[in-house]
């Protein structure tokens, strides 16, 4: 382990602390450098998990339902290569299968 010297948010670390039930300030760090880590991995998992599920569901699709689902997929990328923001551009595309 290596010792570093920081600033650290008295109020976050207290916190913190009260979250992680921890005592010192060495182990509140730790701990939630290591939950930080743990939901890191997490987020990887389940993104995998979304692929491998997607694949599926692409593999199982007729060849014109593929078709119909790129020609979906390449009028989402240009419409987010036009818009600034994400949330800007998914409302957008909301409004264009509602119509």
């Amino acid at each position: 382990m290596a010792n570093t010297l920081i600033d650290l948010d008295d109020e976050a670390l207290e916190q913190a602390r009260r979250y992680y039930g921890t005592t010192t300030k060495k182990d509140t760090v730790n701990r939630a450098l290591q939950d930080a880590a743990a939901r890191l991995r997490e987020r990887r998992n389940a993104f995998g998990d979304h692929l491998e599920q997607a694949f599926a569901d692409y593999t199982a699709m007729s060849p014109a339902e593929q078709q119909e689902y790129a020609a979906h997929l390449e009028t989402t990328q240009e419409l987010l290569e036009e818009t600034p923001r994400l949330d800007v551009a998914w409302e957008r595309r909301r409004r264009e299968w509602a119509a």
